[in-house]
């Protein structure tokens, strides 16, 4: 016998089916109730990434920036963002915080293909491109202390596409990590 395909998390609102295209609404610029619980996934990330500094606050201003542009043009992502704050306190009500970001980050069990419920939605229209943007904005630039000192990630902590020094050779191309050797 086969083993069953892992259940999808979340409750009812997760479940609800939603045509995979970008749910269509008008521009308006989000409450600030919105941009909060928003800001919480982001910040998630990088927590749950492990390579940003105080809760990602230095990334805020550009994070802001890009859900505002979402919000406020065509097509807008407001519906999206809604979506994905009623998806992110189901979760939360249901395996608390800690475990509802992880879960919505790395165990969420989604089927492949196209994004058919509320769940998928948040995770395909507002995670992943919060992931981007965390990217993009520099989160991966961020020192954090190595967990594995015997690892190259000891000597060199750059996300690997980080590149830095000048084209004259007068800075060196990555960062070393200079905490305290264990």
């Amino acid at each position: 016998m086969a083993d069953a395909e892992p259940t999808m998390i979340g409750g009812d609102h997760c479940y609800q089916p939603l045509a995979p295209s970008l749910l269509p609404t008008n521009p308006r610029p989000l409450a600030e109730n919105e941009i909060e619980s928003l800001w919480r996934i982001f910040a998630a990330i990088g927590d749950a990434w492990q390579n940003t500094r105080n809760h990602s606050i230095g990334l805020r201003s550009t994070w802001l920036e890009f859900v505002n542009q979402r919000a406020t043009t065509r097509p807008s992502y407001v519906i999206e963002y809604t979506n994905a704050t009623v998806v992110l306190d189901e979760l939360i009500a249901l395996y608390g915080e800690q475990d509802a970001f992880h879960k919505l980050f790395f165990a969420n069990n989604i089927p492949d293909g196209p994004p058919v419920t509320a769940l998928a939605h948040a995770k395909h229209y507002v995670v992943n491109e919060f992931m981007s943007v965390q990217v993009v904005a520099g989160g991966f630039r961020d020192f954090i202390a190595p967990s594995a000192p015997d690892t190259q990630a000891a000597f060199s902590i750059n996300h690997r596409a980080y590149i830095a020094g000048s084209r004259y050779g007068r800075l060196p191309p990555v960062r070393v990590y200079k905490g305290k050797k264990t």
